[in-house]
């Protein structure tokens, strides 16, 4: 082989080592092959849901809220649980998240099973909330913005499975804001 042919396959090769994986990753995206991967495990707001005004009833910092109508049912208690043993669970964070219960009217209610759950009386606020989707925890960041979501289950297994993933996408975003 001559010099000449040597070096055109040298160029080729140095040429075809740089296209083949441009072209390859251009058709693995235009293709949809690749699902790039979520970390957070409730359903994400996008673009996240803005309270407006009605965040100055709510307690300053992280929230995470459950809404209900005033009937609070078997699923209701076992979310109203799982978000007291949350505030439990989070430890030293447990001062920058505040769990809240948003009723649209006056309940029967009695908390004394979760103390550390605050009830607000809403309707005004329930109201505003009701676009979402019903039955669900929501977290509420420092700036009044609804970014997460997750269902609640009357089965107590279910609620702490849920339970965990909640706290899970809670000690990331706490781990990374240094707002709240």
């Amino acid at each position: 082989m001559t010099s000449v042919k040597k070096s055109r396959a040298t160029l080729i090769a140095v040429v075809l080592a740089f296209l083949i994986p441009v072209i390859g990753a251009k058709l693995v995206l235009d293709q949809s092959w690749y699902q790039g991967a979520a970390t957070n495990r409730g359903t994400m707001l996008v673009p996240p849901y803005e309270l407006g005004d009605f965040a100055n009833l709510l307690p300053a910092g992280w929230r995470v809220v459950l809404v209900d109508q005033g009937d609070c049912s078997d699923a209701c208690m076992q979310g109203l649980y799982a978000m007291n043993q949350l505030d439990v669970a989070l430890g030293k964070e447990t001062q920058r998240v505040s769990p809240v219960y948003i009723s649209a009217s006056s309940t029967q209610l009695t908390l004394t099973q979760v103390p550390l759950v605050t009830p607000i009386e809403s309707p005004e606020l329930a109201h505003h909330l009701a676009t979402l989707p019903p039955q669900r925890i929501m977290i509420i960041d420092p700036w009044g913005n609804v970014v997460l979501h997750y269902p609640i289950y009357s089965d107590e297994e279910q609620m702490r499975a849920e339970a965990k993933n909640l706290l899970s996408d809670l000690r990331n975003l706490l781990k990374l804001s240094r707002i709240g």
